[in-house]
């Protein structure tokens, strides 16, 4: 018996209409996109900036420390480029990582763009004065905490209450506002 082919037809759906279907697929579309990008790699920008004149901290002194997660105790020491920028790379996979294990027996362990194992929250610390909500006569030694998918979604500026210096929220950014330690508070560290 001989098979036959017709004309191809579209299903209709008598109350539907193929708009219905076009609003339906984009949301599913967006869905799959941003799933896909919470499973790859997503990087995180520290920028330290001088909360008295707006300029970048840079020089051979300029770096950030970061804690991601609770499982190293050392501290991850990044320099700064010349825009004051540190980058810190977040992955779940754990063959992309760039750092050393750590070890109980050194102190930081110094990476450019160090690639690490994706966590809930990390930590920052800079060899500066944080000028935040503690005031500008707070504790160096202070870290910020943060939660890594806030970050990632909206960004991070920290408050300035060494001047009059402010900056907009980037997702994936964090913008801290700090100033050099004076002479004294060199002295006494």
């Amino acid at each position: 018996m001989p098979i036959e082919y017709g004309e191809t037809q579209m299903a209709t759906y008598p109350n539907h209409s193929p708009l219905c279907f076009g609003i339906v697929k984009f949301p599913v579309l967006l869905l799959l996109i941003f799933c896909g990008a919470a499973l790859s790699a997503q990087t995180v920008e520290i920028k330290l900036v001088d909360g008295r004149n707006g300029r970048p901290m840079v020089g051979s002194a300029s770096y950030v420390n970061v804690w991601v997660g609770a499982e190293r105790k050392e501290a991850i020491a990044i320099p700064t480029d010349g825009n004051g920028v540190a980058l810190v790379k977040l992955t779940p996979n754990t063959e992309e990582i760039n750092i050393p294990n750590h070890s109980g027996d050194r102190g930081s362990v110094v990476v450019d763009n160090p690639v690490v194992n994706y966590d809930e929250s990390f930590r920052i610390n800079a060899p500066y004065v944080l000028c935040g909500s503690g005031g500008s006569h707070s504790s160096w030694l202070m870290s910020e905490h943060f939660l890594t998918k806030q970050i990632l979604q909206q960004g991070y500026v920290s408050p300035n209450t060494c001047g009059k210096v402010t900056a907009s929220l980037r997702p994936g950014q964090v913008i801290l506002f700090v100033r050099p330690l004076t002479w004294w508070e060199k002295l006494k560290q």
